[in-house]
């Protein structure tokens, strides 16, 4: 196989999405919510479409660049989006013994571009959360450094750099080119891009970026443009290729550029829902970044993952972080309109949890995994156990995972089998097609849709389970449940002497989901023990394959909180137990 050159083997791909979701709120690429203006849409029709047959001429496009701006015609350069302005600019002016320097975090394409090279990339971090400071840039920069990376406003932390504060550098390090991405300025009531245009045109060393993605909603159409002195714009023209830039997006810039009207109503309506956002976070203890862009940089800290799953869960997808870097606990939030901020808050507000344990309680698991429990046992035993066996062994505890229970009941016909190969055939067993249908689809919802939607208009809902996160991931999807759920604890997220009746599960649970009060429901002598010694409420429910009068007395014995004997009666149950301080059990 031929293999791409060097430089490619650590650099990964950036993610984009395969289709369109309808997402009720896309808060994830800071998109223009808006749309585009009625200019936008007549420009598109009543362009001549023959022009479409032949190569793009950006003369008019440029010329309108060149008056809006004040721009000399050969100082601007025309690219697909801002993406491809950077990408040129690396490609031009850094060599692979060379590096870039930038504040991190900020936009990941400039570290792509100069990897892909070869070149060495400095991101260095904030002292003070989110402030550009000279000195740290100064302090950094070396014999090396040929490119300074200036995001303004900062993607993601929304932070604004100054011209003033630029030209300070510009002036002091002429030998240094500074790449200032101003995608997102047109949204800062505290500067303006005419700023930064006038240092490109002032000095040779600083070159400026900026799309009409974000602020004129022309996403989909990838239009920007460079500004920079003659010398940098020809030697990006050898660099770039010649007609990146398609008809239907030329004609469209030139109808944005007409239209100021449009965007200044967006930009104040944007002020005034990134006000209401940020303060709404605030009041509900998330601490959200003031931000010159269309977006808000916030640390949800231990609760991230808990609210980005939710969030997602009905319909709001915003950007979160990768889990090994510094910022796991933060999420981007593109600014919606003023409805979408109150979603949004309401989202967040705390609710009642319900952790709730998946065998027995949500799922009839007697054909499926029980079975594969039986018919493993057998592989190894020769012996055919019976249900009422492997729910004896499991109600001694100690023996949430399936594997174990297997060990366990294969020990009392005198075999000692390797864990790994039980739990080879137990998968086997559990995913293998018998009479064209496996195992793990033998299991039945034992808590109807319908249920759950009622369930969840009160409580937020949490799993707890000893299954591995795929099995989990597959029966929920299979039955079409999973919005139902906002954070899941699985068997691959706790070591071995860390698995219920461990008490670890539940108080990462409770540290990890905002909670008013918390309660576990659970079917079997584990999920009790564990709540219990977490010192939260519980509620024992006596599965439909289980024996109700020992399951009865071993709840009683663990002193339960409640008893249910019938898991279709929880909404109600839970309905009762909020009405009264203690309920007697169901029985």
């Amino acid at each position: 196989m031929i293999k791409p050159k060097k430089t490619l083997e650590n650099v990964s791909s950036y993610q984009t999405d395969k289709y369109k979701i309808d997402w009720r709120l896309k808060l994830d690429s800071n998109e223009n919510i808006y749309g585009i203006s009625p200019i936008v849409t007549n420009a598109i029709k009543s362009m001549d479409f023959s022009d479409v047959s032949l190569y793009p001429a950006y003369g008019k496009t440029i010329d309108k660049l060149s008056e809006k701006y004040n721009v000399k015609y050969e100082n601007i350069l025309l690219t697909n989006g801002c993406d491809e302005a950077i990408n040129v600019i690396i490609n031009a002016y850094l060599d692979k013994e060379d590096e870039i320097l930038s504040y991190n975090p900020t936009f990941v394409m400039p570290q792509k571009y100069a990897e892909i090279l070869g070149a060495k990339v400095n991101l260095i971090d904030y002292d003070e959360k989110f402030i550009f400071k000279t000195n740290k840039i100064e302090k950094n920069i070396s014999d090396k450094t040929k490119i300074i990376y200036i995001s303004t406003p900062n993607n993601p932390t929304g932070e604004l750099v100054k011209a003033s504060v630029v030209e300070v550098l510009v002036k002091k390090y002429p030998e240094i080119l500074f790449l200032v991405d101003c995608t997102y300025i047109n949204f800062s009531y505290n500067s303006m891009f005419m700023d930064y245009v006038d240092l490109a045109c002032k000095y040779d060393n600083v070159v400026v970026v900026k799309s009409f993605s974000k602020d004129f909603a022309l996403a989909g159409l990838r239009f920007g443009f460079v500004v920079g002195a003659f010398d940098i714009i020809n030697n990006l023209k050898k660099v770039i290729s010649p007609y990146s830039v398609n008809v239907i997006a030329l004609n469209c810039a030139i109808a944005v550029l007409n239209d100021e009207k449009t965007f200044e109503e967006i930009k104040e309506q944007n002020y005034d829902a990134k006000n209401a956002l940020i303060e709404g976070l605030r009041k509900n203890n998330i601490w959200a970044y003031d931000s010159e862009a269309n977006f808000v940089f916030c640390n949800f800290g231990d609760y991230c993952d808990f609210y980005y799953q939710k969030l997602k869960n009905h319909g709001v997808i915003v950007r979160n972080f990768p889990k090994n870097s510094k910022y796991a606990s933060f999420l981007r939030i593109t600014v919606p309109k003023i409805g979408g901020v109150k979603f949004i808050l309401e989202l967040l507000n705390k609710k009642d949890v319900l952790i709730m344990n998946l065998d027995g309680t949500v799922f009839d698991v007697s054909k499926s995994y029980i079975q594969a429990i039986i018919q493993t046992v057998e592989h190894f035993s020769n012996t055919r156990i019976s249900v009422k066996e492997v729910m004896e062994i499991k109600n001694r505890g100690g023996l949430n995972c399936n594997v174990n229970t297997i060990n366990e009941l294969l020990r009392k016909y005198e075999k000692n089998i390797d864990i790994c190969e039980i739990r080879n055939i137990y998968k086997d067993f559990l995913y293998k097609a018998v009479s064209g249908e496996r195992l793990i689809d033998s299991e039945k919802l034992i808590l109807s849709k319908d249920q759950l939607e009622q369930i969840s208009k009160k409580y937020d809902l949490v799993i707890f389970s000893g299954r591995t996160r795929d099995e989990i991931n597959y029966s929920l999807n299979k039955f079409d449940i999973a919005n139902y759920f906002y954070y899941i604890l699985s068997g691959d997220d706790l070591s071995a002497d860390e698995q219920k009746p461990n008490s670890k599960g539940i108080a990462h649970i409770l540290k990890h989901c905002p909670h008013n009060s918390i309660k576990s429901i659970g079917s079997s002598v584990d999920d009790i023990i564990a709540a219990n010694c977490a010192e939260i409420d519980t509620i024992g429910v006596v599965s439909p394959y289980a024996d109700n009068n020992a399951m009865v007395n071993n709840f009683r014995h663990l002193g339960v909180s409640y008893i249910l004997n019938n898991i279709e009666l929880l909404p109600s149950f839970l309905d009762d137990i909020e009405k009264e301080d203690r309920v007697e059990p169901v029985l």
